[in-house]
């Protein structure tokens, strides 16, 4: 029986692939009442997901689209740049760490060239290729399947091969960070593994230009303050600012470059 994290997930991915997906239809591919189906839509529209429409749920435009490795390596490079040195001075000499995929998380992999006695783990095959140059740190990789358009392995041989081991901090790339969604990615393995990688390490820390915030993906990493630091630049909204420092979570502001 999956939890109701996955089905709700699962529900998503139907709502979007099909275009429409009604009540009682949803509740007999996931074999549950349609009580909880529409518990599961009424969650899912709260939090931007889904908009529910006469019995059925349709997908929410609003939901950001993914890019490519190469796509995103061109969006907002100056300031990745600058959050991955401002995050790579969380990392000291002898810590163990994770570095989520991502463009923003190779950054932080780019300014640990010095370092010493470090070790990383990663399940972003071009983070580890620039890690391959840095003599003080210790590469580890997830394993997994590997998605071509991100860069990333992920699923259950990933998910196996983290489970033994705990970390000091990880860091977290994002794809949407929304007040009500919460830290977001577009695949449901990836979301997965992301979940398991804060559960084994004793840090976590988000790192997202300010492009990222109120934008949302379909699934859900973190729900929104559930992460000790956030790094990211000046322009995060003043809300987010606020929320965020209300519920205790460090936030490292980085200042763009004129």
């Amino acid at each position: 029986m999956k939890s109701a994290i996955e089905r709700r997930m699962d529900i998503v991915n139907v709502v979007n692939l099909e275009g429409k997906a009604r009540v009682d239809d949803l509740a007999e591919k996931f074999n549950v009442s349609s009580v909880t189906i529409r518990s599961d839509l009424s969650f899912l529209e709260k939090n931007g997901y889904v908009v529910r429409s006469h019995g059925a749920a349709i997908p929410n435009s609003g939901v950001i689209a993914e890019l490519t490795i190469h796509e995103k390596r061109r969006h907002n490079a100056g300031v990745k740049s600058l959050l991955g040195q401002a995050a790579a001075k969380l990392i000291h000499n002898g810590d163990t760490v994770i570095l989520d995929s991502g463009t923003t998380t190779r950054e932080i992999a780019a300014s640990l060239k010095s370092m010493e006695n470090v070790v990383v783990m990663t399940n972003g095959l071009d983070v580890a290729m620039e890690l391959a140059s840095a003599p003080g740190v210790e590469v580890l990789m997830s394993g997994g399947v590997l998605r071509k358009e991100a860069l990333s392995f992920s699923g259950s041989l990933a998910e196996a091969g983290l489970k033994n081991f705990r970390f000091d901090k990880v860091f977290l790339g994002v794809d949407g960070f929304d007040l009500r969604a919460g830290i977001t990615t577009h695949s449901e393995q990836e979301a997965s593994l992301n979940r398991l990688m804060c559960e084994i390490s004793e840090q976590v820390i988000a790192v997202a230009d300010s492009t990222k915030f109120g934008k949302r993906s379909c699934h859900m990493i973190r729900e929104f303050g559930n992460i000790d630091i956030l790094v990211t630049d000046a322009d995060i909204p003043e809300d987010y600012l606020a929320g965020l420092r209300e519920m205790k979570v460090e936030v490292i502001i980085v200042e763009k470059e004129h």
